[in-house]
């Protein structure tokens, strides 16, 4: 166990370097969370080291303290970290706050506990483990498989929308959330003493590691949003005119009948900067790439599946003329965008 301890210790600075690395390499909000996360991480694995080692006998005043706070905030950190990454979230909102309410029922519940003098505490909490500290345990236990459930469905949900490099690294990062979370649910129930969570600590070490090695293997990640957005001299009026010729593109020349077509084959059409044309969906249109082109699909989709001359076509059929290069997608988005399948659509229309 000393071992574990020593290597948990030098994971300590490696998670101090690695977050400080990422914060100054971007201020933007996604940087900023994942500094906080890997920062946060060796935090919890140093107030592991100071709570299950000889030291809490001598300062029992910061005993729990801090500890239970910054473990509920694992989960709304990769969540927003999810936002960031897919759907480019530039900056917090009021209703982010929920993300703290645990933290606030936790100081409601234990407050009076955490208030207490340093000796008084350290009694009273190994006086009255099961009836008032457990809980707390299962409750963090319980938090942090929401958000591991709920960051698991976000990113499927919206893994068409990645890059495949960005999507491995988010394929990672939840996974390795995943893990903690089921981890730390084993443990919370079944340990026999705090040192038994050495081993979560360890898994959580592989966090840091894969995320530094991510970074250094691409460094230009983190500078993504920043060069493409922040960095841009992209004026509202261009962006208007941009969208202007996205409108006709899409009306005249219906480039998106093609299964294949991309934001690149679009960005050509225009003779425009790929990332100027993504920044105008974004932030002008409020409609990522793939949706746009979709419900276009969908509006013609709807016009074969009227037209008497496609009676015969099977759904199928309808679907690749559409643009669509398979059912599945195609009943996906029409149901999406006409809250109706085609074939009920179609019978509707007789």
């Amino acid at each position: 166990m000393n071992i574990v301890r020593y290597i948990l210790f030098a994971q300590v600075f490696v998670a101090f370097f690695v977050a400080g690395g990422v914060f100054f390499k971007s201020r933007q909000l996604r940087s900023l969370t994942l500094s906080l996360l890997i920062a946060f991480v060796g935090c919890h694995i140093l107030l592991f080291l100071f709570g299950s080692g000889e030291l809490v006998n001598l300062h029992p005043e910061f005993k729990s303290w801090f500890y239970y706070e910054i473990a509920f905030l694992f989960g709304p950190l990769v969540f927003i970290h999810l936002q960031c990454l897919i759907l480019n979230k530039k900056r917090l909102r009021a209703i982010d706050a929920l993300h703290l309410l645990p933290i606030l029922v936790f100081w409601l519940g234990y407050g009076d506990v955490l208030l207490m003098e340093g000796n008084i505490r350290s009694e009273y909490i190994n006086a009255h483990f099961l009836t008032r500290t457990m809980f707390w345990n299962y409750l963090l236990a319980f938090q942090m498989m929401i958000y591991a459930i709920s960051s698991s469905v976000f990113l499927y949900l919206n893994r068409t929308v990645l890059s495949a490099k960005r999507f491995q690294y988010a394929v990672f990062l939840v996974v390795a959330y995943v893990c903690s979370s089921i981890l730390i649910s084993y443990l919370t129930h079944f340990a026999d003493g705090w040192r038994d969570f050495a081993w979560y600590y360890v898994l959580l070490t592989f966090l840091i590691f894969g995320v530094g090695y991510f970074l250094v293997k691409n460094p230009e990640f983190l500078l993504q949003i920043k060069k493409k957005y922040f960095a841009s001299n992209l004026s509202e009026k261009d962006m208007l005119r941009i969208q202007s010729k996205i409108q006709k593109a899409f009306k005249k020349d219906q480039m998106f009948l093609d299964g294949s077509f991309n934001i690149s084959d679009l960005s050509k059409q225009l003779n425009e900067k790929q990332h100027h044309v993504s920044q105008t969906f974004s932030e002008l249109i409020s409609e990522n790439f793939n949706d746009y082109v979709n419900k276009h699909r969908i509006e013609i989709a709807k016009q074969l599946l009227h037209d008497p001359k496609y009676g015969n076509y099977k759904i199928e059929a309808i679907a690749l003329e559409s643009g669509f290069n398979n059912k599945v997608t195609f009943y996906k988005a029409f149901t999406k965008f006409v809250e109706q399948t085609p074939s009920a659509f179609r019978k509707s229309k007789k």
